[in-house]
């Protein structure tokens, strides 16, 4: 009985704080390998105390993002912006969020700033891509991903995209050469399959 009344009390203990400071991170990224993104979020939040930093506000961005707390996660990419005013990866971080939230012009002002800083960025332009995408501006897709596959011609993503773009444009022909090209090394693409089936 004692044992029992023992064991329920450590289970009702808070868990104890992190012993060395890089814990809190080691728990963090072990949680969100795990697939447990909660668990990240709370492992990394007990590293605070000190001033927040710029991988602090990253990370839990993103973390916050895995959890579906998309409006928490845009604040938390803001602060990183602020304490890192030039970065890249915070700027492309962002759109994630600013995208399930439907904030499509946030997110694309956030896309061509990062494009400004680092006119190459895949990840920048292949957002822009789907962003435009999502709201039927097929002709700037196509755009968009006809520059992301100049510099990554072997992506079946981006490539699909492409298909997908000319095929709501109505080139039927084009939209076919493209995905077929997927399929030719991705044979089991569900998207670009579904694209091609909707082919006449």
């Amino acid at each position: 009985m004692r044992s029992t009344a023992l064991f329920l009390l450590l289970l009702a203990a808070p868990a104890a704080a992190p012993a060395e400071p890089g814990d809190a991170w080691r728990l963090s990224y072990a949680a969100e390998a795990r697939g447990d993104n909660a668990a990240a979020l709370v492992a990394l939040e007990s590293a605070g105390g000190g001033p927040v930093t710029y991988v602090l506000a990253l990370r839990r961005g993103w973390l916050l993002h895995l959890a579906g707390r998309h409006a928490d996660a845009a604040e938390a990419y803001q602060q990183a912006l602020a304490l890192e005013p030039r970065a890249v990866e915070a700027r492309v971080g962002a759109m994630l969020p600013l995208m399930a939230l439907r904030r499509w012009k946030e997110a694309e002002r956030l896309g061509e700033e990062a494009l400004a800083i680092a006119p190459g960025d895949l990840t920048a332009r292949s957002r822009l891509a789907w962003i435009d995408y999502s709201q039927a501006q097929w002709q700037k897709a196509e755009q968009h991903y006809r520059e992301a596959l100049a510099a990554w011609p072997a992506s079946a993503e981006l490539r699909t995209g492409l298909g997908w773009s000319l095929l709501k444009q109505g080139r039927h022909r084009e939209a076919r050469a493209e995905l077929e090209r997927v399929l030719a090394c991705a044979p089991d693409h569900a998207p670009a399959r579904e694209g091609l089936a909707l082919i006449p």
